[in-house]
């Protein structure tokens, strides 16, 4: 009973932890110019609006005071909208002990009963501090003990307001109050700047000086004192390798394998609790990115084969024991068993539909931005897989609405992230790799397709015909001669039959026909032999 008792005590004290902030989605800063505003000149309250019966200047002081009662609160709204700033100033509570505050990240709304009065968020400050949601679900944050500690009730404190994707930061005195990300950034929108007079039956006063604004600006703070500063210089950094006494069970590739312990914050199984990427996550989730960093593709894509033989043996009850590995349905077992997945490594192939460049936050490795590729594979069909990549190829084309088909990628499982489509909510397998790979297939074209200077088309087709004519004309020529051969040849065998013994006389070495040549008239091969009067030797000898 004691120790309950002390619990409630504790509990009063230091204020209910913000559950829903621990679980936050970590949404990156805005990226646009950044420009450092004087907001206010020390004269005028030009750039303002707000009732002037509440707001005036002086002493260089933005003065905010009533002596009449104010049902509703109001502000001294600044004319432009804002959603990633860091404001520097200093206030002080002159009368009445009620607090005042900042706002940001909201809207005016009159509906409420007031002309400058604001719906959204609210960094509150003397006396009540804490981040208050006006017009929604009141105190979001809370910080009061720490603040009090380091605020002063009624002289100047000087402030910083850091307030980037869905994270602001509180700094009070050279003092970090609050490092809060708000739970549901659908919450968040562009909007006026405001300087809040709380609703009061008595008077009341307040001042503000020196409202220096600096839009898109880095992510460090600018007024932490020397201590503060120190203790923020070095970002959680966890083991990424296995210790070599212990052993890795599902691969050989020792360099693939990550240890249990860096998961330690990472929730696999709950998409929603948080959606999107926590911030107790984050350390892991940039110690897996510099892991996919130092390890080569051909050693993840080896694990991964492994693993899945592993898969297709043990998971789903052994139906894909036996079947080729292509046709593993890696997205359900994933989202089946994440926790089993988690920190193995997947080779998966698809087409992208979503790529975007993501800026960075906070991390020990200097890692300042990867991209966020939304793959559908063939096994998983409507169902993407979540891959967050250092690199791209280059000839991947970004955007919000693409198409870009043979996307290979290799790397390990992280969680399954959740996110909201068609009012539903969804879970994802996210993956973490080194490279986005793109293997684009070669697709037929025509001849103009390729960019092909028309002249130089015409020249080639041109020297084409020339050279079929050509061909043409010898192939022709080739054939009437071939023709006339084959005529002259029948032309011979037809006049002049083939001798042989049978009409031809030896008549002591010289052939004669055997008729009479002289009888017609032709001269005879003896004719033309020189005569030999004294030969007197037969053939008979």
């Amino acid at each position: 009973m004691r120790g309950f008792l002390v619990l409630i005590l504790l509990l009063l004290l230091n204020g209910v932890p913000d559950a829903a902030a621990q679980d936050a989605p970590v949404v990156p800063p805005k990226r646009g110019v950044s420009q450092v505003i004087r907001l206010f000149d020390g004269e005028t309250l030009t750039g303002w609006v707000g009732h002037e019966k509440f707001w005036s200047v002086e002493d260089g002081e933005i003065v905010g005071r009533n002596t009449d009662e104010v049902p509703v609160s109001t502000y001294l709204l600044t004319a432009g909208s804002f959603s990633d700033f860091r404001l520097t100033f200093e206030t002080k509570l002159v009368t009445s002990e009620m607090h005042s505050g900042i706002a940001l990240w909201g809207r005016v709304a009159p509906e409420h009963g007031d002309e400058f009065t604001y719906a959204g968020h609210l960094v509150m400050f003397p006396s009540n501090y804490g981040f208050w949601d006006l017009y929604g679900r009141n105190s979001i944050h809370q910080n009061e003990e720490k603040a009090k500690a380091a605020g002063k009730q009624h002289d100047w404190n000087h402030i910083e307001i850091l307030a980037q994707g869905n994270r602001i930061r509180f700094v009070l005195n050279g003092e970090l109050i609050s490092d809060w990300r708000e739970p549901e950034p659908e919450r968040i929108q562009e909007g006026p700047i405001g300087l809040q007079l709380h609703s009061n039956k008595v008077p009341q006063e307040v001042r503000f000086r020196k409202l220096m604004l600096e839009t898109f600006p880095e992510d460090r703070l600018v007024t932490l004192n020397e201590a503060a500063a120190t203790a923020l210089q070095t970002p959680t950094i966890l083991p990424i390798d296995v210790p070599p006494n212990e052993p890795v069970e599902w691969t050989q590739y020792r360099e693939a394998a990550v240890p249990d312990s860096l998961f330690a914050k990472v929730y696999p199984d709950k998409p929603f609790k948080p959606a999107g990427l926590g911030a107790d996550e984050g350390p892991a989730f940039y110690a897996m990115l510099h892991k996919a960093a130092q390890t080569d593709d051909l050693v993840v894509r080896q694990s991964a084969a492994e693993f899945l033989r592993q898969r297709m043996a043990n998971g789903l009850d052994g139906k894909f024991r036996e079947r080729a590995p292509s046709v593993f349905p890696a997205f359900y077992d994933m989202t089946s068993e994440p926790a089993l997945w988690q920190g193995r490594t997947v080779v998966l192939k698809g087409h992208v539909r979503k790529l975007v460049r993501v800026p960075a936050g906070e991390n020990a490795y200097g890692i300042k931005e990867y991209w966020e590729a939304w793959l559908y594979s063939e096994q998983a069909r409507n169902n993407p897989f979540l891959i967050v990549s250092l690199e791209r190829d280059e000839r991947m084309q970004p955007g919000a609405e693409v198409l870009i088909d043979n996307v290979s990628v290799a790397g390990w499982f992280f969680k399954l992230y959740g996110y909201q489509a068609q009012e539903n909510g969804w879970a994802a397998p996210m993956v973490i790799t080194k490279r986005l790979r793109y293997r684009p297939v070669m697709e037929p074209r025509g001849l103009l397709s390729g960019g092909i200077d028309p002249r130089l088309l015409a020249i080639v087709l041109t020297l084409a015909a020339l050279g079929c004519w050509y061909a043409f004309r010898l192939w022709a020529r080739l054939r009437i001669e071939d023709r006339e051969r084959s005529e002259l040849r029948s032309l011979v065998e037809l006049n002049d039959p083939t001798p042989t013994f049978d009409n031809v006389v030896d008549n002591g070495g010289v052939l004669f026909p055997s008729e009479d040549a002289a009888g017609n008239g032709e001269t005879s091969a003896g004719d033309l032999l020189p005569s030999n009067e004294n030969k007197t030797t037969s053939q008979e000898d």
